[in-house]
């Protein structure tokens, strides 16, 4: 039994040794990867749209426009930072397929890769990844842009007069950040998405003719529309954070659904109405477990607005105004002689347990 006993030991120390020694070993062979790529695209002949796709499977994605006049269409710009345990003497080729390999001229698409986890090589147990891929527009072009991140952001500032055919944000793991500058236009349905991040989109004076939709499974979506014009349906939803939206003199092209929709949040909502509308506007603001808060003002007798409000467990609250009523047992909320107007915003005001509260003012 004594025998035994100091089997266990030597065992023990010799295990608690080697996961020492194994430690100290990783630290002395600690280090860091900095390497940087560059990309440039000039096509031979240049077509009217031009595609460009990034699909990043870890790092952070960032479209910016030229400042100076440049020959080439598209430059991409590829930073990779590695740092951790066991690092010392190994290349970004040890975690990423090699750079000849990244970047397609004939399908404008840049694919930057990593290499599957080597469980026996403990440099990748421990690393850690700072990763940027930046890719520089031309103002006077017309572009087609798909970017899939795996793990990472996505963030596009366009500028005046910049404008795109199609754009398509997606990120797994990450947010999504977009923001225009004013005379824009985007010709086919704008798409963000991602799945754990959340949205933000900050629009001024941008015609989105085909459409605006932004969805996310954890996180917030916040859209802020600014003087833009709607040509297709906008939907924001999410399935565990709040709804964010606001518009301020917004222009229909022809009649459209604008929904909004969350499980765990709420909905939060502004809308100003100072400019005709051209169209009318129908839609369901719903969450599951959250409130939904509208304030809503137009200033235009050729404007008409009712809120029907509907909850399981809560209240509903229309605040009283000269301009306003209310009926069907207190759950519709309308402006005076509803449907006398050229142009009409009704939308469902949906909650399952939380509040309804709006705030309406209507000629």
């Amino acid at each position: 039994m004594r025998n035994y006993n100091k089997a266990l030991i030597i065992v023990a120390i010799l295990i608690v040794g080697g996961g020492v020694g194994f430690f100290v070993y990783g630290f002395a062979m600690a280090g860091n990867i900095k390497d940087s790529f560059a990309f440039t695209y000039e096509p031979s002949s240049p077509d009217p749209i031009e595609d460009i796709t990034i699909n990043v499977d870890i790092g952070k994605i960032v479209f910016m426009y030229n400042t100076s006049p440049t020959t080439s269409y598209a430059e991409i710009d590829v930073y990779i930072g590695i740092s951790g345990l066991f690092v010392e003497g190994k290349t970004y080729q040890n975690f990423f397929h090699p750079s000849s390999e990244w970047w397609d001229n004939t399908t404008t698409t840049l694919n930057l890769l990593t290499l599957p986890d080597i469980w026996f090589d403990p440099s990748h147990w421990f690393k850690s990844y700072n990763i940027s891929v930046t890719v520089t527009l031309r103002t006077d072009i017309v572009y087609d842009i798909t970017a899939l991140t795996a793990t990472g952001s996505i963030e596009m500032e366009v500028p005046n007069n910049a404008n795109l055919e199609k754009l398509s944000l997606t990120s797994s793991t990450g947010s999504i950040n977009l923001k225009t500058l004013g005379n824009n236009k985007f010709t086919q349905l704008t798409q963000l998405e991602t799945s754990t991040g959340s949205i933000a989109a900050y629009l001024t004076k941008t015609n989105f003719s085909s459409g605006f939709q932004a969805t996310t499974s954890t996180g917030s979506v916040t859209l802020n529309f600014t003087n833009c014009i709607m040509g297709g349906n906008l939907r924001g939803k999410t399935s565990t954070g709040s709804v964010n939206y606001k518009s301020y003199n917004m222009f229909y092209l022809n009649d459209i659904l604008l929904n909004l929709e969350t499980s765990t949040g709420s909905i939060n909502v502004e809308l100003y109405q100072y400019i005709s509308m051209g169209a009318n506007v129908t839609g369901t603001w719903e969450t599951s477990t959250g409130s939904v808060n509208v304030l809503y003002i137009d200033n235009l007798i050729n404007t008409d607005v009712r809120f029907v409000g509907s909850t399981g467990t809560g209240s509903i609250n229309y605040t009283p105004h000269s301009t306003m009523e209310v009926t069907g047992m207190g759950s519709i909320y309308s402006n005076l002689n509803f449907g006398d107007a050229m142009y009409r915003y009704v939308f469902s005001l949906d909650t399952s347990t939380g509040s309804i509260n709006a705030d309406a003012t209507s000629l």
